[in-house]
């Protein structure tokens, strides 16, 4: 199995804070992997290093075995136009339209599209992640589920190689986080890597294939799914038996590292 990022012994200071010490990581390509860990363990800090947003101070994150933080600015495109990230809170640009916020990343990674191609991708991505509103809109005129499915619409627009995401199912109603996750197992059918930080059950036990686990700045564990289910707690062995239809949350056991 091909690893597609890797980091090397990273660590990363913020605010004169420790947040990640001496981290290696391997990430097998075509395959998903859920981080998650109880709030200020570094998780989101991590995504965002493995994803070139945050530079570390130490160690080295390697795309296909080129160090992001030394690529050229060709290398950079390259991995920019492979590469998509979905904030968790959208992150749209707020003083553009909906149609600008999907035109603006194909102009940039796509120049040599014409108007018409640019059109044809945009009613496509927004009939797929089911957007049924205004392209005239502006995000503060979205529900947050709104701007959630324009957020992961921005990033699926250009096919990147590797998505990453930031809780993408946080503040969504059931039904609204159902629909996301089946968004995203479809892209994880067509062989994108797929890099997120989420506590939603429902979302690890249908996504994943590897839970990274991170607790204290460091991995605390890195294993398939089906490996690491038993310690996460019955109620995540019984979204598996069930297929992600119960309601759930971790054990009180195994909640002071894995929640």
């Amino acid at each position: 199995m091909n690893t597609i990022i890797e980091a090397q012994r990273i660590s990363v200071t913020l605010a004169q804070f420790p947040v990640l010490t001496d981290v290696s990581l391997s990430l097998p390509e075509g395959m998903s992997t859920i981080i998650i860990g109880k709030a200020g363990s570094g998780k989101s800090t991590l995504l965002k290093t493995l994803a070139g947003l945050v530079v570390p101070d130490q160690g080295k994150v390697l795309y296909r075995g080129i160090d992001i933080g030394k690529a050229s600015l060709t290398e950079e495109r390259h991995f920019r136009s492979e590469s998509a990230f979905v904030f968790q809170d959208a992150a749209l640009w707020a003083n553009q339209s909906i149609y600008n916020n999907l035109m603006i990343p194909l102009s940039i990674h796509f120049p040599s599209l014409s108007k018409n191609e640019i059109d044809s991708r945009i009613r496509e991505i927004v009939q797929r992640v089911g957007y049924n509103e205004s392209l005239a809109y502006r995000p503060a005129d979205l529900s947050m589920g709104e701007q959630k499915l324009i957020s992961l619409a921005r990033a699926l627009i250009y096919e990147p190689s590797v998505l990453f995401l930031d809780e993408p199912t946080s503040s969504l109603d059931m039904e609204s986080s159902q629909h996301i996750t089946n968004i995203l197992l479809e892209e994880k059918k067509k062989g994108t890597t797929i890099v997120a930080v989420s506590h939603d059950n429902r979302l690890i036990s249908r996504l994943a294939d590897y839970v990274c686990v991170v607790f204290n700045g460091g991995i605390a564990d890195f294993n398939t799914l089906e490996n690491i289910a038993p310690r996460l707690g019955k109620d995540i062995q019984r979204l598996l038996r069930s297929k992600g239809q119960e309601q759930a949350s971790l054990d009180e056991t195994s909640r002071d590292i894995y929640s």
